[in-house]
């Protein structure tokens, strides 16, 4: 492997901030247009439309809901106060790496890109299931995007002097 230049490990820097705001963006994006498609659901089942969809949606009900993974520890992690929190410490993190180039910075973005990975994986999963191939699509990219700037935080990390 060579060696980086300085202007690369800048680049990298810049780049993992980017990937960070972009899957935080892309989140917030997809807990709306999730949030979207169940009351569009509830909408047409108010207004008396019936299919084999909203029968499925009926007869599991509430304790689906309650079942879907997006509550953990009683937690609903697409409530609009935790998507803006996750939202704002994105976007603190990739000023963090902008700003200053230190190693205890790039594992946290490392540590908290991963958690994020593994949630949107969980998220892709759930949305399969659930016949949601936009959003499971969305969930995916958004996967990548925070594999993607945890793997480069951690190979600035080690690469540091």
């Amino acid at each position: 492997m060579l060696p980086m230049s300085i202007p690369d490990l800048t680049s990298v820097r810049w780049l993992v901030g980017a990937l960070l705001i972009t899957a935080a963006a892309l989140f917030a994006i997809g807990v709306a247009t999730e949030g979207d498609v169940h009351h569009e659901k509830v909408a047409s089942v108010e207004s008396g439309e019936h299919n084999e969809a909203i029968e499925r949606a009926e007869h599991h009900g509430a304790a689906e809901a309650s079942e879907t993974g997006e509550k953990i520890l009683g937690v609903n992690l697409e409530s609009t106060p935790l998507v803006l929190l996750a939202f704002i410490i994105s976007v603190a993190l990739a000023a963090a790496t902008w700003t200053a180039d230190r190693r205890v910075i790039l594992l946290v973005i490392a540590l908290f890109a991963t958690a994020f990975a593994l949630l949107d994986v969980a998220e892709f999963s759930h949305q399969i299931r659930e016949s949601a191939t936009a959003i499971a699509v969305l969930a995916a990219c958004i996967a990548v995007l925070h594999a993607s700037a945890a793997l480069l935080a951690e190979q600035r990390r080690a690469a540091r002097p």
